[in-house]
């Protein structure tokens, strides 16, 4: 083999293969979405007009959206499935995962990361939550403490400036950059885009074994209620952030070897066999 194709082999500047998340599936992660986050805006209505009281208001949403982090999985189970190839089914399963983390990054652990130094003072027990009720009925507006405070209703590392969980949230920021920097890339059709998830794919894992595992090993010291709470606080809210960032991890490399190899056949560039 010459020097001049070992270098070609290796040479995967060109475009990767155009792919774009198909619109059924798309269109069905919206639906899921709007049907569980929507279950969130009826809670807080019911808390807000009095009809529930804020742990009923928030513990329920967060199982909720603990069954609406799973939408990454509703692209194989489409009816029209059999139609893609597997390397599509992998694209939509990648990028409505990465919306997903996304939006509760943005929608949520953000607005929490900037605002909750000065919002929550005090807060030592679930009790000294509820007693802001009437401060959060006062106006819709106050509702926003309603949202930064949901998690204390399992976990008061929510409200009691607690340095891990505040140092771990602070990878919302990363996450959000490395979901926008994917689809630059993808719209570039950059053959090194799935090196995104490739590369970020341990980071929640760690971060979310230090959250759930320095309360086991504190002996659950932020865990306000029973078995059920703490099993929600820790691992029925978690668990996806350990399970889906290996998973797409791993199905990362092979749309970034399927990109690689689609961009040596255009390029003609496919090294002789010896």
């Amino acid at each position: 083999m010459t020097a001049t194709a070992t270098a070609n082999q290796f040479d995967l500047v060109s475009q990767a293969t155009p792919r774009l998340a198909s619109a059924s599936a798309l269109k069905l992660f919206w639906l899921w979405t709007l049907f569980w986050w929507g279950g969130v805006g009826v809670f807080a209505f019911l808390f807000f007009f009095g009809a529930i009281d804020f742990v009923t208001s928030t513990k329920f949403p967060l199982y909720g959206i603990s069954i609406w982090l799973n939408g990454c999985l509703l692209p194989f189970l489409l009816p029209n499935r059999d139609q893609q190839s597997k390397m599509s089914l992998y694209h939509d399963a990648l990028v409505i995962w990465m919306l997903s983390y996304t939006l509760t990054n943005l929608l949520w652990e953000i607005p929490w990361v900037i605002f909750s130094p000065f919002v929550f003072e005090n807060l030592h027990t679930i009790d000294d939550v509820v007693a802001q009720t009437a401060f959060m009925r006062e106006s819709i507006f106050n509702m926003y403490w309603w949202m930064l405070a949901s998690f204390s209703c399992v976990d008061l590392r929510t409200v009691n400036h607690d340095p891990t969980f505040y140092t771990l949230e602070l990878y919302a920021f990363v996450n959000v950059a490395s979901t926008f920097y994917f689809f630059h890339l993808h719209k570039k059709r950059s053959p090194y885009r799935y090196l995104v998830p490739i590369l970020g794919c341990g980071e929640p894992v760690a971060a979310t074994f230090i959250f759930s595992f320095t309360e086991v090993f504190a002996d659950f010291e932020n865990m306000v209620g029973g078995t059920a709470d703490t099993l929600l606080a820790l691992v029925w809210t978690q668990y996806q952030y350990i399970v889906f960032p290996l998973l797409f991890g791993y199905v990362g490399v092979k749309l970034l070897l399927n990109d690689w190899q689609e961009s040596q056949k255009d390029k003609g560039n496919l090294a002789p066999a010896y």
